[in-house]
């Protein structure tokens, strides 16, 4: 019998009571063999009101977590 986990991803993010939604978020499910030996990676990043680059800021961290994660070695 096989058993195979099966993955759903949904992605939502509320801007609450600021103008504009300055969050970021990313999953990734790399091919085998690196699915069994890293698993799934997801990254949220909460951008700060403070900053008119927020969101620039809240993207490049979660994509540069995914990606160094993956980059590293076994």
């Amino acid at each position: 019998m096989s058993r195979r986990l099966h993955i759903s991803i949904g992605q939502h993010s509320d801007k609450g009571v600021k103008a504009a939604n300055q969050d970021f978020h990313g999953a990734m499910i790399p091919d085998e063999p690196t699915l069994t030996l890293k698993g799934i990676a997801i990254g949220l990043a909460d951008g700060i009101s403070s900053s008119s680059v927020s969101r620039v800021a809240s993207e490049s961290a979660v994509k540069a977590f995914l990606t160094d994660y993956y980059c590293t070695s076994d």
